[in-house]
């Protein structure tokens, strides 16, 4: 069922449709609800797989990547990009560098698929809490931090080690390890769960809903830091449903090793560069060829690394 099917649909088709989907791949529907973003509606279809929400994503033909010549910037962030054209090492032509930064437009057809509605972090493996490590981690993290003064939830990390999450007595609720996978192990722990990685493209189509703008909701980002602000489109479920690209820092790796959407690692919003070169890396064709270079040559010095599991509808 493409995108346009799936529309043309009314609720009690689309809930017919889902539930059949729910008994085909052998998981509980939660439900089909409208839903509307950015000016659009549409309708979102939830499934729990063991514990996790998926949304269904609709295939078919659809455009992504971003037309940059169709790119009219306004007063603001011909500004913003202005002040920063140095320090990125750039000249001030914005359009160039929407270009030089977002995948070409382009027409693809992409496969219905149910999609994790948030991404997980596939550097954290389930620990003990009774190992060792997590108790002197938790040992540690107590004594700077002393009484927590009835805070519920604790998170303590220690990069590139281990987590945990604490209750207000610092009894250890949940804990991990943090060991950083290679693509291919991503790949093949997800295969045997009978799941897969998103490709570029049909990351693009998960986040844009075949939206031709350069952000998801529009060609304008909200006021503020692209990494911390948090109210705005950003934040908000997208047309089908998914938390996606909403923190430059999460970015996410996708079936093609090296190429993340969703984010540069936060290396644009750390190096003090705001404004709309930060912003622009949420957009949902953005590639960054640097970081690309990063996570080809190192990226086995991530703490974190981000995926959004996917299941192929019969």
């Amino acid at each position: 069922m493409d995108s346009a099917e799936w529309s043309a649909l009314d609720h009690a088709a689309a809930l017919r449709r889902a539930s059949a989907i729910a008994d085909e791949v052998g998981i509980r529907l939660l439900g089909v609800r409208s839903h509307a973003f950015a000016g659009r509606r549409g309708k979102v279809a939830l499934f729990d797989v063991d514990g996790t929400p998926f949304a269904f994503v609709p295939g078919g033909p659809t455009t992504v990547g971003f037309d940059a010549g169709r790119f009219a910037p306004d007063q603001r962030q011909r500004r913003s990009f202005a002040a920063v054209a140095d320090q990125l090492n750039v000249v001030d032509d914005i359009q160039a560098y929407v270009a030089a930064r977002t995948s070409p437009a382009r027409q693809v057809v992409v496969p219905s698929l149910l999609v994790a509605v948030s991404a997980v972090d596939a550097a954290a493996v389930p620990a003990p809490v009774d190992d060792p490590m997590i108790v002197k981690l938790v040992t540690e993290a107590r004594a700077v931090r002393g009484d927590l003064g009835g805070q519920r939830h604790y998170h303590v990390k220690s990069a590139g080690r281990a987590a945990a999450v604490v209750r207000d007595d610092w009894t250890i609720e949940r804990a991990w390890f943090i060991r950083t996978p290679t693509h291919a192990e991503v790949v093949e722990r997800l295969a045997r769960e009978g799941r897969r990685l998103l490709t570029a493209d049909e990351w693009e189509h998960a986040c844009g809903a075949g939206a031709t703008t350069l952000f998801r909701w529009g060609d304008t980002a909200p006021r503020g830091a692209s990494d911390t602000l948090s109210v705005g489109p950003h934040r908000e479920p997208n047309l089908f449903g998914l938390q996606i690209g909403q923190n430059p820092y999460d970015d996410e790796w996708t079936a093609e090793p090296a190429v993340a959407r969703g984010g540069d690692g936060g290396a644009m919003a750390h190096s003090g560069i705001g404004g709309f070169p930060a912003w622009l890396t949420l957009a949902t064709a953005y590639r960054d060829p640097y970081y690309e270079q990063f996570l080809r040559t190192d990226s086995d010095l991530l703490d974190r690394v981000l995926i959004r599991p996917a299941i192929p509808v019969p």
